[in-house]
């Protein structure tokens, strides 16, 4: 018979020490300390396409444009209340061809729109360019600026708002369009 001369326990701790050396090829590497990005990361884009959020210019057009329909709808269906959300606080309120131009509230300036609206009347928000001119060309011109909202009902009383981003900060009133030429 031959004889072994290998220790009893050898092959036992030899699987150990196998079993130990495999798990240690299945756990992470510890990181490497380099300044450089791997190859494999991809950076966030930063184009405008990427974001799923418009952007904040895109956020203040949309919120403009919402005033500007919100002011002209509060208008052509006679819910003058409605404006009072679009408007400064104060808002400064102009009667053409009266003593009346004053800072009121939002409700207040509500109120007195109530002067040209006309439930019998549609009202215009499409005024072309060269009327409005004609409007600024008048007695009037500083309550026409560039980016005023105009409206003009079938009765011939016309409405102004005086654009500051989202809100109206002035608006002004005249009950019939003759007055302003």
């Amino acid at each position: 018979m031959i004889r072994s001369t290998a220790h009893p326990l050898l092959p036992a701790a030899a699987g150990s020490l196998l079993t130990a050396a495999l798990m240690a090829g299945c756990s992470a590497p510890a990181p490497e300390s380099t300044s450089a990005p791997s190859p494999s990361v991809v950076e966030p884009s930063a184009s405008p396409e990427a974001s799923a959020s418009p952007s904040p210019s895109a956020d203040a057009e949309a919120d403009v444009a919402a005033a500007r329909e919100s002011l002209a709808a509060s208008i052509a269906s006679g819910n003058t209340a409605a404006l009072a959300s679009w408007v400064t606080d104060p808002v400064q309120v102009t009667i053409a061809a009266s003593e009346f131009s004053e800072p009121l509230s939002p409700f207040e300036a509500a109120a007195q729109a109530d002067y040209v609206v006309d439930l019998a009347a549609t009202w215009d928000f499409a005024l072309p360019e060269a009327t409005i001119d004609l409007y600024r060309a008048g007695f009037y011109t500083a309550y026409f600026p560039e980016d005023v909202l105009v409206g003009r009902s079938s009765t011939g009383a016309v409405i102004a708002f005086t654009m500051s981003g989202a809100e109206a900060s002035a608006i002004f009133m005249c009950i019939d369009e003759g007055l302003l030429f």
